[in-house]
């Protein structure tokens, strides 16, 4: 390509280049407001770039680009990274709706599956009907491309990338029985990731029928799923904790010995009256109710000297006096 052509390419970019900032902008909002409420689908990141000048020259000359800012459809582009496989179709099915997808391909389940090389699904889209007004006018005809991978084909991507071998005919013979072996693993384990999180996802499913459904509580070990469950029994109308909470009172229990979910949904219960009325006389902070957690901390203090001086120090004796009543 002739150095005045180059140049006459860089100028337009440099032309278009608030153009691009506007719909990038406008495709992170899109997608963090898609992915923002509570769901099912585990989003690890969202980000969006525009491609420098360089790179999109370097495609240009390469792919001998005859109409480059008409046939370029990833000048800008976003990246979804989730956790699971399984939330793949879901991203899917939610970018169809807030973007007009014109175009998709599946190096997931459709790519040769001895080919070297990252997964992923890639989506040209543009803005949709919904983006009206004269805010959208200079911007939504304008082609771009999401990618959406797990974490573990996201890692892949990264690191290849920065090995800088782009396909298998690049890497130096003695590496390629390695590089297949490594993209294999990773395959392997997000598979195995897959099955470890449909397997949690049981795991709760089956506490709370044994637990919250089931008419006396058994003895079984303590983890986040039954304490979850216990919580859910005994204090149905409190706020839940988070699962970082959970696992923050599990670590607690370590304090005095307790590992038995019956033992403890006894001394919450045994200690449930004593605990609301130390809620009356000293409520939280902003608040006039613990939450879930809250409140079976103060029954524990109030049960164990030994919790009220680990967890309390400076207010220990604070719990004495609800003892015994």
């Amino acid at each position: 390509m002739a150095s005045e052509e180059q140049a006459e390419i860089r100028k337009q970019f440099s032309e278009n280049e608030l153009l691009y900032q506007d719909l990038r902008t406008e495709i992170l909002h899109c997608l963090q407001k898609e992915f923002s409420a509570p769901q099912s689908v585990k989003i690890h990141s969202i980000t969006a770039r525009i491609k420098t000048i360089d790179s999109f020259l370097e495609k240009v000359i390469r792919k001998s680009y005859a109409s480059p800012f008409e046939q370029a459809e990833d000048i800008v582009g976003a990246r979804v990274v989730c956790l699971f496989l399984a939330d793949l179709s879901s991203i899917k099915d939610a970018l169809r709706k807030t973007f007009d997808v014109i175009s998709e391909e599946d190096k997931v389940n459709e790519g040769e599956v001895s080919s070297f090389g990252y997964m992923s699904h890639h989506f040209i889209c543009r803005l949709s009907s919904a983006h009206s007004g004269p805010r959208y006018d200079t911007i939504k005809g304008i082609r771009f491309e999401v990618q959406v991978r797990t974490i573990l084909m996201d890692a892949w991507a990264n690191i290849s990338h920065y090995l800088a071998y782009k396909n298998e005919e690049s890497i130096p013979a003695d590496l390629v029985r390695d590089f297949h072996a490594l993209s294999g693993l990773l395959y392997v384990a997000d598979r195995q990731f897959q099955n470890l999180n449909r397997d949690a996802v049981h795991s709760a499913v089956q506490a709370e029928h044994d637990i919250i459904r089931s008419r006396d509580i058994l003895s079984s070990a303590i983890n986040a799923d039954t304490v979850a469950a216990l919580f859910r029994r005994q204090q149905p109308d409190r706020t839940r904790a988070s699962e970082k909470d959970i696992a923050e009172f599990i670590s607690e229990l370590l304090w005095i010995d307790l590992n038995d979910l019956r033992d403890l949904a006894r001394i919450l219960q045994e200690n449930n009256a004593a605990a609301l009325r130390y809620e009356k006389k000293n409520p939280p902070a902003g608040s006039t109710r613990f939450g879930d957690v809250g409140l079976a901390r103060i029954a524990l203090a109030i049960h164990s000297p030994e919790y009220a001086e680990a967890k309390y120090p400076k207010n220990k004796g604070r719990y004495a006096e609800f003892r015994g009543h």
